[in-house]
């Protein structure tokens, strides 16, 4: 599933990057379904999207976010079960990954930056192999250029001791990296690891679709039952709890749409 090279690397970094892999025509009708809902009021929204930073528990200057947009359209069902992501999410939450999250963020220059946060510190690597408790998928719908967007504390998802409290997203390598990406990039990382997002900068709004997994259970937060219809099968049992060491038919399915394709 993982090459021994990525495996080095998540294990080192706490992220992996993978290239290109959404089709140019699946970002522009993401970024275009994206413009639309965004400018709706939360009541305009078509259930079950939501937006739980329109709340009165944020302000207004932050990155909003759209929330259960695999709901609104086929294309980020297509996210959802995209082979080469999936490839690293089942292989990071041991072959039983649950999709807890479907997000899409927009991001102006009068947005917040996002300062250092993690959950938890469920990563570990069994039989050669590692694994994450919590998982994300975040795929750019953009340019990100260096300087903006994604930073992390490499190595800190393995992390002994806590992070100084003057640590800032600003400062600069070793300690902190930035990562740009470009449209169709996906940066898989454990939520373990110290993570945030400097203050965009270009002229064009900043799109992110955050794809979160978890291992075991599921937060209680997916599915929807009421609008099922709305999603396949597939993804609708991705929205299933997770249980360790058994395998939902989705995945067998994309294990074995990956050994086709090998």
């Amino acid at each position: 599933m993982l090459t021994s090279e990525e495996k080095w690397f998540f294990d080192h970094h706490g992220f992996i990057i993978l290239r290109n892999v959404v089709p140019p025509e699946d970002i522009e009708l993401m970024i275009e379904l994206g413009n639309r809902w965004h400018d709706m009021t939360l009541e305009e929204l078509p259930p079950p999207l939501t937006s739980t930073s329109r709340t009165s528990d944020y302000n207004s200057t932050i990155a909003h976010w759209i929330n259960n947009v695999q709901y609104g359209d086929a294309v980020f069902q297509r996210l959802v079960l995209n082979l080469e992501i999936m490839r690293v999410v089942i292989a990071l939450t041991r072959a039983a990954p649950c999709l807890v999250d479907c997000a899409l963020t927009k991001n102006y220059t009068t947005s917040d930056d996002i300062s250092f946060h993690a959950s938890g510190q469920n990563y570990g690597v069994e039989n050669g192999e590692p694994h994450a408790g919590f998982v994300n998928a975040g795929t750019s719908l953009v340019d990100v250029p260096e300087g903006t967007g994604f930073v992390c504390l490499p190595g800190s998802h393995k992390r002994n001791f806590d992070p100084p409290e003057n640590l800032s997203i600003y400062d600069g390598p070793p300690t902190v990296i930035n990562v740009p990406v470009n449209a169709g990039d996906c940066v898989i990382f454990t939520e373990a690891l110290y993570h945030g997002a400097r203050r965009w900068t270009e002229d064009y709004p900043r799109f992110t679709v955050f794809n979160r997994y978890i291992d075991n259970g599921s937060h209680g937060a997916l599915p929807k039952e009421e609008h099922k219809h709305l999603i396949s099968d597939e993804v609708y049992e991705l929205e299933q709890p997770a249980i360790r060491g058994q395998q939902k038919q989705v995945v067998k399915h994309i294990l074995k749409g990956l050994s086709v394709d090998g």
